[in-house]
């Protein structure tokens, strides 16, 4: 019997012991997560800085870039939403990253497609929009399908990837009815920071 007792406090003992061990654990994650969003809410109420030498670089190498994208005939069954430029620093709303500058520009279809189709005047669109960057002095370095978006008129790809001499590089992609590009270049310099 003494034996049934003591096995038995044992088990309480351990049963006891790996609840408390539980219970720390929960307490440490609790105090981790805490600590987390008081970071995420320090990030966020902290300021955003821009270097303004590091803008103009951006600037100066993009923008002759930039204009000549704009200068684009906008392709039928295309709608342009807004002009293609260098865009500011800022904080991402939904986590509080910092989001640095960049350079795009984006296209839309003025026909609407479920998500996983292609838009026929889309597809199109893209290949004009491509054929006229490299007629104006862009090359066309690797073409390839990312994304699954490719139609009759694009038979093998829905991304590409274009260089200038100037050392400027651009990456364009075809989202169902949305055309999208991104600009950069080598040894671009950093332009936001949190104060």
């Amino acid at each position: 019997m003494r034996f049934l007792r003591a096995v038995a406090a044992r088990s309480v003992l351990a049963e006891v012991g790996i609840g408390i061990a539980i219970f720390c654990t929960l307490l440490l994650l609790a105090g981790l997560a805490i600590r987390a969003s008081v970071d995420e809410s320090r990030q966020a109420e902290r300021a955003v800085v821009t270097d303004r030498r590091a803008l103009e670089v951006w600037r100066d190498k993009l923008e002759p870039h930039l204009e000549q994208i704009n200068s684009i005939p906008t392709p039928d069954g295309l709608r342009w939403p807004e002009v293609a430029a260098v865009d500011g620093c800022g904080v991402d709303e939904s986590d509080h990253h910092l989001v640095q500058v960049g350079a795009s520009f984006v296209w839309e279809a003025t026909e609407e497609v479920a998500f996983d189709e292609v838009s026929e005047a889309g597809a199109a669109g893209y290949v004009e929009i491509l054929d006229y960057l490299a007629d104006h002095g862009w090359r066309i370095s690797k073409r390839e399908n990312l994304n699954g978006m490719v139609s009759g008129v694009n038979r093998d790809f829905d991304s590409a990837d274009l260089e200038h001499p100037s050392g400027v590089t651009m990456r364009t992609q075809l989202f169902g009815d949305l055309i999208s590009g991104d600009l950069d270049f080598e040894g671009a310099p950093k332009v936001c920071s949190l104060a």
